[in-house]
């Protein structure tokens, strides 16, 4: 090496050494003081590949490694890989962002933008998620995440790719140095191409080309050259498109003129799609020409091309048109003919504004025998092509297609393992969606069981068909039988397996007296079973003690049809029935009332929603008579959104007036209406299958455990929280001066009798709620969510004072809505309050799926579940439940949510002393949080006399106060509205937090 080489490739080293630093130093620079992001893939639920053994629905998460891409004045992040999930799985992208800021954001997709919502992990880092609950190629690309804060602006950007068989391959003519006809189609990963000559492109053609793909536009695809190939002068041209998940192909559009047959061909377009017709010729030499027609009219030069070749002594012409994409829907004749062949042939190509999906086979139920080996199917024309799966019990499984002409498909599904039951055929294209519920139902021989009493023998046998039964009558075991004909009853249920039935047959025993064998047997179809017993003389009743036998057997009976009464009453009491009622008075007295009965009212069939519409996630909640569940819902708000729904349904097996209370619920519902602060119907499913009420779904859950997470993050105000270092949460809450008029008494937990209603402080409580119902009429709006101008609140993981009183508010918007439309509640408390995003609180009754039975805040009384410690004395004593007797419920909640969800009463037992202590008017002492004036709301609401408690106008009026007296404005009447006599410190409670 001379030493110029040697002096050149040492600079060149140290060139490289120092772009190579340069690149360090600039890429730790774009990093420092860039937050951390964090991307990950969720999976739930994934595609199956042919099992249906039972397996626990899972979950699998993956980080993507997100890394800063490029600074200036956004940020932009990017996955170190991309996302790579299957057609219809259950996926979600989240991005856990470490900023101490509040942060807004926006998802953006292709030409749409859609809100997101930020959440805190325990960490405090900001959580942002997107669900595709059954993701769909249409939702493949660039899912752009743009994050504000006061300061920066970030952009994260996730690629999704779904994975998926090629879709159905189309031809187009390339004429550009050499003529080419190009065939193309998209999957991932980017299929290869394979070219057929045969009549079905499979392995058995020989005659194969394979070809690789090469990009056009985003497509893939794959050419061959007019003029060099004679493969496309073969009498069939198939391409078909191949990846790891399957191999799809298409038949290039042929008229031939030199086959046998006229019948006119027919193919179909989108709007603005191309289609590649040829028209092929043979004959001894080129001595004949091809012309195409559309209309009747000439094709131009240019948009027809010719190509000739010498095959297997023959020549052979091809003739192709190519259509150029129509936008608007039409239908156009094209005739190729020749006039030295005599041929003359047409197709006529539709031009649809819309693809179809037709089911062409009606068979819904399939009947197998274990023995045979039977596949599920499903025939269909369809254009364009479509993607499908095979879907049950939760699972999903691959569907294979079969194309019989240009549209025809077919699709079976083998790999039931013989597990009987609904089997859903889904499929879709770019245009639409259909789907069609398979029922599989297994023969399965009769398995018998035999039962015997002294006077009736019975035999059990479940299987499929039903059975029928033979019974004989043998002296000895199975020899000299003869069948018996009378004394035979049968009845048929259904069986425990999908589709099977269960029938029971019993022989009368009674007018016996012989001794010998008795033999029943069960057959169907697929096969028998039998079951033999002897009867001895001696099993029956002997004639001298008829009558002993006949009085106790009278006792007995008298004592089931007594013990039957008693509890189809008991269950008639505590069958499940709606706390939420609506009301009709019919006389001057407010207790003058009758509850108003839905069961005659038309359903509203507005209301109905597709229960295919539906996937459900965990339960909520369950009681004795029913559960809530977790769903999904697509399409429930606006097409092709979904939404996240409570769904409220019966157990399994219901009572038939189970489901009329349930169906007497969801039509007052639609009455009712909707209201902010209560959950809303948003549909039902009453059609085909059972009933679900579909509601509103809050995310936070109920009020009295939101309340309990909250405690040790407590604070007066977000002035406190900011003086915290570090954002230490802990309790800081001083104690406040507190006020009792002169007939409190100390004692703890309680205070003794206060007709409170006949206290001045309660006439200053009416002219105090008047005088801010005017004092805040033009604020009544801004007062709905007065904490809510900010959010830092939610966004720090906190609970303040305002929270505690906005949370009252509320609560009582909401039930002075239901008083409105003349509805009471029956069993307001915090644990029927729920919290959704921005610490909205709705109103509740979700009273089917609470298990009452073993549910401490439910005493028996009587033959019913009572929550005795909400309820006033004439609900408790009287069973009279009105709006006033609500406002006393309210007052107990009021405590709930002023103790941060301390049970009431706290230390005592439910017991006759508790019902003497409710009737001789005792009052729980003020709960730790609450102010002076809050107390005296409390205790407004617990007047003995139910018409000296407020309303809930008036109650609303109270609590605007003391939200705007937090925003600085000024309440009449002292502090707010309260009277200013009662001045007395407040004791210390010792509250037992449970």
């Amino acid at each position: 090496m001379s030493m110029h080489q040697a002096g050149t490739w040492a600079s060149r080293s140290q060139l490289q050494l120092l772009a190579l630093i340069l690149t360090l130093v600039s890429t730790a620079v774009i990093g420092l003081g860039a937050p951390e992001i964090t991307c990950l893939l969720i999976k739930r639920n994934n595609i199956m590949s042919g099992s249906l053994e039972s397996s626990p629905s899972h979950e699998t998460q993956e980080d993507r490694n997100c890394s800063l891409y490029y600074q200036s004045s956004e940020n932009i992040y990017e996955a170190a890989t991309d996302f790579e999930v299957g057609v219809l799985e259950n996926v979600e992208i989240k991005a856990i962002v470490n900023i101490s800021e509040n942060i807004t954001c926006l998802w953006f997709f292709k030409e749409n933008q859609t809100n997101c919502n930020s959440s805190l992990d325990l960490e405090n880092r900001h959580v942002v998620s997107k669900k595709f609950p059954k993701i769909r190629e249409t939702q493949a690309g660039n899912h752009t995440l743009s994050i504000k804060t006061k300061t920066d602006n970030y952009r994260v950007t996730f690629t999704i790719h779904i994975k998926k068989s090629p879709r159905k391959p189309y031809f187009i003519l390339n004429k550009q140095r050499e003529v080419t006809v190009s065939c193309l189609s998209e999957g991932y990963p980017k299929p290869n191409f394979e070219w057929f000559s045969c009549k079905t492109p499979d392995e058995s053609c020989r005659s194969s080309k394979t070809a690789q793909s090469e990009d056009m536009d985003g497509r893939q695809q794959a050419q061959l050259k007019l003029r060099d190939n004679e493969l496309l002068f073969r009498q069939h041209v198939w391409c078909c498109a191949v990846n790891e998940f399957g191999k799809v192909c298409s038949e290039l559009y042929t008229i031939d003129l030199s086959a046998p047959g006229s019948s006119m061909q027919e193919f179909f377009l989108k709007t603005r799609e191309p289609l590649l017709l040829r028209c092929r010729g043979i004959s001894g030499d080129y001595n004949f020409g091809m012309k195409w027609y559309s209309e009747s009219k000439q094709l131009i030069q240019g948009l027809s091309l010719e190509g000739r070749k010498n095959l297997n002594s023959k020549r052979v012409k091809t003739q192709y048109a190519f259509v150029f994409p129509m936008e608007t829907q039409s239908h156009r004749h094209f005739n190729c003919s020749s006039k030295e062949l005599a041929a003359n042939k047409s197709a006529l190509v539709t031009v649809l504004d819309k693809g179809f999906i037709n089911f062409t086979n009606a068979k819904e139920d399939f009947e197998a025998d274990v023995a045979e080996k039977l596949c599920l199917e499903v025939t269909l024309i369809a254009y364009p092509s479509i993607r499908c799966i095979w879907m049950s019990s939760q699972m999903s499984f691959p569907c294979i297609q079969t194309y019989t002409d240009v549209y025809s498909i077919s699709s079976k599904f083998c790999d039931h393992k013989d597990q009987p039951g609904e089997y859903v055929f889904y499929a879709e294209n770019d245009d639409l969606s259909v789907s069609r519920t398979l029922k599989l139902y297994m023969k399965r021989k009769p398995v018998l069981k035999m039962y015997k009493t002294s006077t009736q023998i019975s035999c059990a046998a479940e299987s499929r068909p039903a059975a029928s039964w033979v019974w004989r009558q043998c002296p000895d075991k199975k020899t000299n039988c003869t069948e018996i004909a009378g004394g035979i009853s049968n009845n048929t249920y259904d069986g425990n397996t999908f589709g099977s039935q269960i029938v029971i047959s019993t022989l009368d025993l009674s007018k016996v007296e012989d001794r010998f064998y008795v033999e029943c047997c069960a057959n169907n179809s697929v096969g028998f079973d039998c079951e033999t017993s002897l009867i001895e003389k001696g099993e029956h009743p002997l004639s001298d003690n008829v009558a002993l036998y006949a009085t106790a057997g009278f006792c007995l009976s008298v004592i089931a049809v007594l013990c039957v009464l008693i509890c189809q009453n008991y269950k008639k009491q505590s069958r499940y029935k709606s706390q939420l009622q609506m009301i009709q008075m019919v006389g001057s007295s407010s207790n003058e009332y009758i509850y108003v009965d839905f069961s005659e009212v038309e359903y509203e069939l507005k209301w109905e929603f597709p229960r295919e519409n539906l996937e459900f996630g965990q339960e909520l909640g369950s009681g004795a008579f029913g559960k809530v569940v977790n769903a999904t819902a697509y399409g429930i708000s606006e097409t092709g959104v979904s939404v996240q729904v409570a769904v409220k349904m019966l157990k399994d097996k219901y009572s038939s007036s189970e489901k009329d209370a349930l169906m007497t619920e969801l039509k007052m519902m639609t009455r009712i209406g909707s209201h902010e602060n209560i959950v809303n119907l948003l549909g039902a499913c009453t059609i085909s299958g059972p009933v679900y009420l579909i509601f509103e779904y809050c995310c936070y859950g109920d009020l009295l455990n939101y309340l309990r997470s909250k405690r040790d993050r407590f604070h007066k105000t977000l002035t406190d929280v900011f003086r915290q270092h570090n954002f230490s949460f802990y309790h800081n809450f001083p104690q406040y001066a507190n006020s009792r008029n002169e007939y409190i008494l100390r004692n703890g937990s309680y205070i003794p009798k206060d007709d409170f209603g006949n206290t001045s402080a309660k006439k200053d409580l009416d002219l105090a709620s008047k005088l801010c119902r005017i004092a805040l009429l033009a604020e009544e709006e801004g007062m709905k969510y007065v904490n809510r101008g900010i959010d830092d609140e939610e966004d720090l993981n906190v609970l303040t004072f305002e929270d505690l009183l906005s949370f009252a508010y509320q609560v009582a918007k909401g039930m002075e809505f239901l008083e409105s439309k003349s509805c009471v509640h029956r069993d307001l408390a915090a644990r029927n309050i729920l919290v959704t995003h921005g610490k909205v609180a709705k109103i509740c009754d979700f009273g089917l799926a609470r298990d009452i039975e073993n549910d401490s805040n439910y005493v028996v009384r009587g033959n019913a579940c009572l929550p005795v410690k909400w309820m006033s004395p004439e609900s408790l004593f009287q069973g009279i439940y009105t709006i006033k007797s609500d406002v006393w419920s309210y007052g107990i909640l009021l405590w709930e949510i002023f103790s941060l969800g301390v049970n009431p009463y706290p230390g005592i037992q439910v017991d006759a002393n508790f019902y003497k202590l409710i009737q001789s008017g005792f009052k729980m002492d003020c709960p730790f949080y609450a102010t002076e004036e809050i107390y005296l709301m409390l205790c407004s609401c617990w007047a003995l006399d139910s018409r000296k408690r407020p309303s809930f106008s008036q109650l609303l009026s109270l609590l605007a106060c003391q939200l705007a007296e937090g925003e600085g404005a000024a309440c009449p009447m002292g502090k707010s509205g309260i009277s200013e006599h009662v001045s007395s410190p407040k004791p210390h409670i010792p509250v037992h937090m449970g």
